[in-house]
């Protein structure tokens, strides 16, 4: 099959032919029909990651696709043709933490980390059944693509335990940023104000549940309380790089809570004096529970917010590469997703 191959950091992913994926027993392979470019690729990927991707890996982890082969164990539940998105971790199925639905945290899987099981950007994956969640008819594959980062978003604001009639600062207003305003509109937050770099993304923010959007290097502290009419209750760091978590110290309020989804590869510092002053809580997320990307299918079947305002550009094989690199830098694209059926 084709697929977009990491081959050293600092180079741009190469379109090789790599071997097709088979299932095991309790396994599916999906043809891809979507993927997109996550952050988090981008960033383990760069140079002085430490190693996180090994050459030879395929990336892609927000992937949507239909069933082509299933595995001997699971042909009662599942059959070719199927519309899925996964949960882009295999895991045992059989210990406590696969039963709950939490194989992300699972030790004895195939599927745990980086560049153990190959991923979305290519012409198929392998995936778990357990894993699997069905697409219904009216959410097409470019939405299924976008379970998995809406599942981060809603995983963070459950984190959160928000009451009805909060308000969240949302710092960053990429594809997390973005969905975790989302899904913190969507459970009740009266006011969602969102902070970035430029006002580039104002009305998508807007059309995506943000009450409110902060641009620069304005008085952050000061347009909160001006959109929201007091300080934030919770603020979710969605940026992931060095600083972010210290600017989320000083502008929260005493007993306030901080939740960091942005994923910062390079060391960083903040002065924990401040938080102990001011006795916040800091809550550190990873990825989702099964029930998050359920939660996600539910909400696109819904089609209550239009989450698929965040795909703003859809490539083929032949354009991926440079696709890949150009999100390194400030760009006007939010999602961008691999078809590829696409040439």
């Amino acid at each position: 099959m084709k697929a977009a191959v990491f081959k050293a950091a600092g180079q741009p992913l190469a379109i090789e032919t790599v071997d097709d994926p088979t299932p095991g027993p309790t396994d599916l392979v999906l043809k891809v029909k979507r993927c997109g470019i996550c952050g988090s690729d981008l960033h383990a990927s760069e140079p002085g990651s430490q190693g996180l991707v090994r050459c030879g890996t395929v990336m892609g982890h927000e992937f949507s696709g239909e069933v082509v082969a299933v595995g001997s164990a699971v042909r009662d539940t599942w059959k070719t043709g199927d519309r899925v998105a996964a949960v882009p971790f295999i895991g045992c199925g059989s210990c406590e933490l696969c039963a709950r639905g939490e194989s992300i945290w699972c030790r004895k899987g195939a599927g745990h980390g980086f560049g153990k099981v190959h991923g979305g950007y290519a012409e198929y994956i392998r995936v778990g059944a357990q894993e699997s969640v069905r697409l219904p008819e009216n959410v097409d594959y470019a939405q299924g693509a976008l379970v998995e980062p809406l599942a981060v978003g809603l995983h963070g604001v459950r984190l959160a335990q928000l009451k009805p009639g909060a308000s969240v600062l949302v710092m960053g207003a990429g594809p997390v940023g973005l969905a975790t305003a989302l899904w913190a509109r969507a459970l009740g937050a009266r006011h969602v104000v969102v902070w970035a770099r430029s006002n580039q993304r104002e009305a998508l923010a807007a059309t995506l549940g943000a009450t409110a959007f902060i641009a620069g290097d304005a008085d952050v502290r000061g347009a909160f309380k001006a959109a929201a009419g007091g300080p934030p209750d919770a603020i979710f760091e969605c940026v992931g790089a060095p600083g972010t978590i210290d600017s989320c110290i000083k502008l929260a309020p005493a007993r306030g809570q901080i939740v960091v989804l942005g994923v910062c590869m390079k060391p960083d510092t903040f002065t924990p004096n401040l938080a102990v002053n001011k006795e916040l809580r800091l809550q550190f997320a990873l990825a989702y529970a099964q029930d998050d990307f359920h939660s996600s299918v539910d909400l696109l079947s819904r089609r209550s917010i239009p989450a698929e305002a965040m795909v703003t550009d859809t490539v083929g094989f032949g354009a991926f590469p440079a696709a890949f690199e150009a999100l390194r830098q400030r760009t006007h694209q939010c999602k961008v997703l691999l078809n590829p059926e696409l040439a």
